[in-house]
């Protein structure tokens, strides 16, 4: 995924000439940022150069101002982001006041149910964490802010799809990269239409054992004053701490009421 977000970078820059208000050295800047990810922590400035499809001299310079900036740092011929990074997506979640309208009515599922519950939303052709509170559970669940998770097996992504109308659905299936996390992943692009188009009126939605093993997913709306989806309030568990009927019994109508009392002080919110 990082691959396609930095190939499209690269098509912006190539388009430059068609809009000179464009900055090219600054998409290549975030171009080498998002070039880092969980298999690359490290590299070398050939490593990055490659990557980003840059000179070796375009990544050194923006390498070097990047570590004037403190977002990046070197360790012998090695370069890593440093957490100062984390202020450039936070700015982003400060931005948006329900969240901090979300934060007790998720707290009370997570009292209630003993389960970490999070609020995440639709980036692309996946699914971004926006805030978390975590159950005192010894699980770690590995999920935090800022996580990216597939859509496509997730409770909160299938959710987006089922929101949306169905030619756009067909099309945006299409694109998804369907693959095989456990044996029970659908990989076949139609039948997952077929699963979202007559799951649509149900109002959640539950993925059980598709990208993990043992792993469920419970997803409920947040609306804003348009009832236009803008979130989703989510729990993950695995099935030997609660089971699917447990899930369904107890959880979920925790989660719609919290949701739903949610979009109740955004929508209030959003009047004035």
């Amino acid at each position: 995924m990082r691959g396609k977000k930095i190939k499209k970078m690269n098509d912006n820059i190539d388009n430059e000439s068609e809009n000179k208000e464009i900055v090219t050295a600054f998409i290549k800047g975030l171009s080498v940022i998002t070039a880092f990810d969980h298999e690359n922590t490290s590299m070398t400035l050939s490593d990055v150069a490659k990557k980003v499809d840059i000179t070796r001299a375009s990544a050194r310079r923006l390498l070097l101002t990047l570590e004037s900036l403190g977002y990046v740092t070197q360790n012998d011929n090695y370069f890593s982001l440093t957490p100062k990074v984390i202020d450039l997506g936070y700015s982003y979640f400060a931005s948006l006041p329900w969240t901090d309208l979300a934060y007790k009515n998720i707290k009370k599922v997570v009292d209630a149910c003993k389960l970490s519950c999070s609020i995440s939303i639709l980036d692309g052709l996946n699914v971004i964490c926006i805030m978390r509170v975590a159950a005192t559970r010894i699980l770690n669940e590995g999920i935090h802010v800022g996580t990216r998770l597939p859509a496509a097996y997730t409770a909160t992504g299938r959710l987006f799809m089922a929101h949306m109308e169905e030619k756009e659905l067909y099309e945006y299936i299409l694109h998804l990269p369907l693959k095989p996390y456990t044996e029970k992943s659908i990989i076949d692009p139609y039948k997952l239409f077929d699963k979202i188009v007559s799951e649509k009126d149900q109002g959640y939605q539950m993925v059980e054992e598709e990208i993990e093993d043992g792993l469920v997913s419970l997803a409920v709306p947040i609306y804003n004053r348009d009832n236009k989806m803008i979130g989703a309030m989510n729990i993950g568990s695995h099935l030997s701490y609660k089971n699917t009927k447990m899930i369904k019994e107890t959880v979920l109508p925790l989660l719609l009421e919290a949701a739903n009392e949610t979009s109740k002080a955004i929508k209030l919110l959003q009047q004035y």
